[in-house]
């Protein structure tokens, strides 16, 4: 979305012609309802103890950008993290998804879960496994020799960011890509492992 295409949607929600909701889900692209919100306002209850905190590394980047004084910023930081999070849950796949995606049974799925080759997160009682490591046919290329590289606490909305967005030290053609991509278009090589794996060490000193 556009800052021109974003201020429209303000100047129209200040005026009353746009409802919250809708304005949301322009601004986003995210389809957005009453039990999202529900969640999302559970979240930030201040009666609500087991609202999970910021991690100290987003709560570095909010210092560094100057919102810590800021509640209005630090509570559109905190729905912004929200709207992600509730995203990847959405779009993640269940044991039995990722199995028939992969042409293999769930118990194999659970054995890579186990070896660390794929990623999976807890979502209630179940686990949910991030798209960012499947193709439309299959696993991304060589991501299983990534993956174990990744410490085990992560937050889930870091690991999707490390895996999908584009590093400066990895270019295709001078331009940068993500992890993701630079494995798909490798061929597999160690010198293709290492350069992946220098990107997620920089990024374990950077949330430090």
């Amino acid at each position: 979305m556009n800052e021109a295409t974003d201020a429209s949607t303000e100047a129209r929600y200040l005026r009353g012609d746009l409802g919250f909701e809708d304005a949301l889900r322009e601004v986003t692209g995210t389809d957005v309802g009453r039990q999202f919100f529900a969640q999302i306002l559970h979240s930030l209850s201040d009666r609500n103890p087991a609202a999970p905190p910021l991690s100290d590394h987003d709560a570095a980047l909010l210092d560094r950008a100057g919102f810590v004084d800021d509640p209005a910023a630090a509570t559109t930081a905190r729905v912004d993290r929200d709207i992600r999070m509730q995203e990847l849950v959405r779009s993640s796949l269940s044991i039995a998804e990722a199995a028939d995606r992969l042409g293999v049974t769930a118990a194999r799925i659970r054995q890579r879960l186990g070896e660390g080759t794929l990623w999976a997160f807890p979502s209630g009682r179940n686990r949910l496994l991030p798209p960012a490591q499947f193709t439309d046919t299959g696993a991304v290329p060589h991501l299983d020799q990534v993956m174990p590289l990744l410490a085990k606490d992560l937050h889930p909305l870091t690991v999707q960011a490390l895996l999908t967005r584009p590093h400066p030290s990895l270019t295709v053609e001078g331009r940068p890509v993500s992890i993701v991509a630079w494995l798909t278009g490798s061929a597999g090589t160690a010198a293709d492992i290492e350069q992946v794996q220098g990107v997620i060490t920089a990024a374990e000193w950077e949330s430090a």
